[in-house]
């Protein structure tokens, strides 16, 4: 698990720099925004960057957990059993 705490060091310190990035854009941009715009920058772009943390750290779980693994082999033995469909073409090849 050690990984997992290098992972959310690493998400902790690029969270910082956005902050810091937002703070220095707003400050030293002009673009013109009112108080409500500036906050909506802050929070839109705080949530986008701390949802993509937390999705990545899932999937990064997921790839661990050998779930991933799982899904695949089952998919690879339901697709094993079933015949190829009429007018299918195993080498995925267009004709044209």
């Amino acid at each position: 698990m050690a990984w997992l705490r290098t992972y959310v060091a690493i998400c902790a310190g690029v969270l910082t720099l956005v902050v810091v990035a937002l703070i220095l854009i707003v400050t030293f941009g002009d673009f013109g925004l009112s108080g409500h715009g500036v906050a909506a920058l802050f929070i839109g772009t705080l949530v986008t960057v701390a949802l993509t943390m937390v999705l990545m750290g899932l999937i990064f779980v997921s790839d661990r957990g050998g779930q991933d693994a799982s899904v695949y082999s089952t998919h690879i033995e339901t697709d094993a059993d079933e015949p190829p469909e009429a007018g299918s073409d195993p080498d995925n090849r267009r004709s044209g």
